[in-house]
């Protein structure tokens, strides 16, 4: 890896690949924008000083993440706050393409529905494309521990839409299928 050798314009690079979806990530963790901005340039930071320490046995986006998720920790210990959703984060519109369908009804889902580290997981999964040994990595959690969250989380989300009433699932559906908002949604 070139950055590895002390390039700083490969490093770049890799800022530019990852910077969009770690602060989306990073903001769903702490809920405030200028918070996120700084727990982003602080991994960044980070990443770039140990850089030496990374291993290409794992994908580079998981070392990332994982400093990340533990910075994150730190700042929610250091500033006494859990966690909160930042005002309709939505999917983040930076990682898809425009021609997908809206999907933020399913995000503002999961942040009333799942616990943090469900949270964490299941971003990870459906939105980072990690795989469950690199999910545990990041969450230093067990692939057993990941798979069971994950596993509850769907259980959750799948709970969550039988309680809704009809017209709010064909309102979700329509939506998923026409890519339009939730009437009264937020984009």
């Amino acid at each position: 890896m070139r950055s590895q050798r002390g390039s700083a314009e490969a490093f770049a690079r890799l800022v530019e690949i990852f910077e969009v979806r770690l602060f989306n990530f990073i903001l769903r963790k702490v809920g405030s924008r200028p918070e996120a901005e700084d727990l982003t340039q602080e991994t960044f930071l980070r990443a770039w000083q140990r850089i030496d320490s990374y291993r290409p046995r794992w994908r580079f986006s998981t070392w990332l993440y994982t400093i990340a998720t533990r910075l994150a920790i730190s700042h929610a210990r250091r500033s006494n706050t859990t966690w909160r959703p930042a005002a309709h984060h939505g999917e983040p519109a930076c990682t898809a393409p425009e021609s997908k369908p809206d999907r933020s009804w399913i995000w503002r889902m999961v942040d009333e529905v799942l616990t943090d580290d469900q949270r964490t997981a299941v971003w990870l999964r459906y939105v980072e494309d990690l795989g469950i040994s690199e999910i545990a990595t990041v969450m230093n959690k067990s692939q057993v521990g990941v798979r069971v969250m994950l596993f509850r989380a769907r259980a959750a989300l799948a709970e969550r839409m039988r309680d809704m009433e009809p017209d709010e699932v064909e309102l979700s559906v329509a939506t998923v299928a026409v890519g339009q908002p939730i009437a009264g949604g937020v984009p």
